[in-house]
């Protein structure tokens, strides 16, 4: 467990602090894409630390939690795809857009990276469904990147 204002090293998928700075431990679930009562036990909302900024070559794009793991169209009957990938394939430059997101990033306030840890470790038998829909007329998920190296990041909440 966390107290808010520790700071902790991690690295995985992270999102936007504007998405889940005040969802409920439930609407956490299903919109990151937790499985049911994973954050039954509590868990911590981390922001990037303040003087921790990521560049472009930092991170990387996996689309929307819609998407467990960021790959889309698992469920299709051809193998899902990364979201670089499938931007690459559509002629994106994928440095420039992700120079674009880290300059994003920058900006902070709502647009800080953030992650949500659940207090209940990990289990080979824990799944992490696709994220879903908060209600009628709501897109599933919210914005997901990967950070493959720890940073230090801030307990902003806990729950």
């Amino acid at each position: 467990m966390h107290t808010v204002g520790q700071t902790v090293q991690c690295d995985g998928n992270f999102t936007l602090l504007r998405y889940i700075r005040a969802l409920s431990a439930r609407d956490l679930e299903r919109s990151v894409g937790f499985e049911q009562g994973r954050l039954d036990t509590g868990f911590s909302v981390v922001a990037l630390a303040d003087d921790e900024l990521l560049a472009a070559a930092d991170f990387e794009l996996k689309a929307s939690t819609r998407w467990s793991a960021g790959v889309i169209g698992r469920h299709a009957a051809t193998p899902g795809q990364q979201l670089e990938t499938l931007l690459s394939a559509r002629g994106q430059d994928i440095a420039a857009l992700k120079e674009k997101v880290s300059r994003f990033f920058a900006l902070r306030g709502g647009n800080t990276p953030a992650k949500v840890l659940p207090n209940a470790r990990h289990t080979a038998a824990m799944r992490y469904p696709d994220a879903e829909a908060l209600g009628p007329g709501i897109r599933s998920g919210v914005p997901q990147f990967h950070l493959p190296q720890p940073r230090r990041w801030v307990v902003v909440r806990t729950g």
